[in-house]
């Protein structure tokens, strides 16, 4: 598949994925971008490990800006100095070079990424449960938003 071809699809399943969906993504992508940023440090990539770093930082940013003054207050403010916290100490294992710091970010995003995914199922039990007993399915073409209550 060629670059552009790749680079649409992405985008089409990025538009079309359900926000939790989308959320578990990115997680999931991080977690492997924490790996190749510490695969990288150990083999002297230079290359491969600011890639990582600057793909890791945009993510972060981007999930901070997702949350950042949404209902409840006190949940989104925390969210969002988590992810600050994340690109501190990404952006610190970085230039000085230390592997360690790169363990806990991995297992904060691990048990963030198991939360979502506790969470969308049961998300979609709940929608299944309301559409059998009459609740009926939400519109078409319509889209729940991202939000910190899930």
């Amino acid at each position: 598949m060629n670059a552009y071809a790749a680079a649409t699809y992405r985008q089409t399943l990025e538009r079309t994925l359900p926000p939790a969906e989308l959320l578990i993504r990115l997680y999931e992508g991080s977690i492997r971008l924490v790996d190749i940023m510490k695969e990288a440090m150990r083999n002297g990539d230079i290359p491969k490990r600011s890639d990582a770093v600057n793909r890791l930082t945009s993510i972060f940013s981007e999930l901070a800006s997702a949350v950042d003054g949404q209902e409840p207050k006190d949940l989104s403010d925390s969210l969002v100095s988590l992810y600050l916290y994340l690109i501190q100490e990404v952006t610190l294992a970085n230039v000085a070079s230390e592997l360690d710091r790169l363990d806990p970010v991995r297992e904060l995003l691990s048990d963030l990424l198991g939360t979502w995914r506790t969470a969308s199922v049961n998300a979609r039990s709940a929608v299944s449960l309301s559409a059998s007993s009459g609740g009926g399915p939400e519109a078409p073409g319509v889209r729940r938003t991202l939000s910190v209550r899930g």
